[in-house]
């Protein structure tokens, strides 16, 4: 516990300056470059549990995650026609086939492996950049639901947890946590986003609370994924770069989702001309 308290001062102390002043000179941008990287080698090492592949292949698949941020961003961020990212899709796809057919210890299942990597590892960490881009307040609203959700949830688990939420994927979660973590994380993020300028003011109440619920769930469902995943590969962590914390998707799990989530209401309410 003594570990993980001074890791999680550390990562707040590193990440808090760079969230504030991050829109000068690309600076979150970058920083959401390098966790990216580290999100696509963690999740290459997991892979690599089921299946050995030439190290080339990996080196690939880390570059291709850091590529298709940048052209996430970028489409994202500069209204770029959506063409280019299709491109990018297809420019994914033929190289995992031309593995598929050329390299003998590459599976059928390593295709799809492959992909969730590049995508797991891409669009979410594209999303924070484009967030924090538009409104350090959006950035807050996300973290802090996520933030509250994971808070909450754990202790009302802990203090009246009854029914299991998903035991064969995260044993120690209870439905009675989900529920008071959809609550005050949805509930308190609501409230920011109603007091200061998260979204439009054309925006009613009504919507922000709901949108505000739907970001707590879909943060505790990415949870419950990233949960799975370990799971399914025999995993604690995804690695050990922040100890007592795991790794950068172990931090970022929940937010991943909820970023993705988030950006996908300001397409609908503003328009980023995708």
């Amino acid at each position: 516990m003594k570990q993980r308290i001074q890791t999680g001062v550390l990562i707040g102390l590193i990440i808090l300056p760079i969230l504030i002043f991050g829109h000068h000179y690309f600076i979150f941008d970058i920083f959401c470059f390098v966790l990216s990287i580290a999100a696509g080698i963690e999740l290459v090492k997991l892979f690599r549990n089921h299946n050995h592949l030439p190290k080339v292949v990996e080196i690939i698949t880390v570059a291709s995650t850091a590529g298709f941020y940048v052209l996430v961003l970028i489409t994202t961020r500069y209204n770029v026609q959506a063409r280019w990212l299709l491109a990018g899709l297809f420019v994914l796809i033929l190289i995992n086939a031309f593995f598929l057919v050329v390299v003998d210890s590459f599976k059928a299942n390593d295709f799809g492996n492959q992909l969730l990597t590049v995508f797991y590892g891409s669009l979410g960490f594209a999303a924070f950049a484009f967030l924090r881009h538009t409104s350090l307040h959006l950035m807050i609203y996300l973290l802090m639901t996520a933030m509250v959700t994971d808070t909450f949830a754990y202790f009302f688990g802990v203090r009246f947890g009854k029914h299991k939420l998903a035991p064969k994927v995260s044993p120690k979660k209870s439905i009675e946590g989900a529920i008071a973590g959809l609550i005050f994380g949805g509930g308190l993020s609501a409230l920011y986003a109603i007091l200061l300028p998260v979204f439009r003011v054309d925006v009613p109440i009504w919507a922000i609370f709901l949108i505000s619920f739907f970001l707590s769930f879909v943060a505790q469902l990415g949870d419950l994924v990233a949960s799975k995943l370990k799971r399914s590969f025999d995993a604690k962590d995804f690695s050990n770069l922040l100890p007592g914390h795991g790794g950068v998707l172990d931090r970022f799990d929940s937010s991943l989702f909820a970023a993705l989530y988030l950006l996908m209401i300001l397409g609908f309410l503003q328009g980023f001309g995708l």
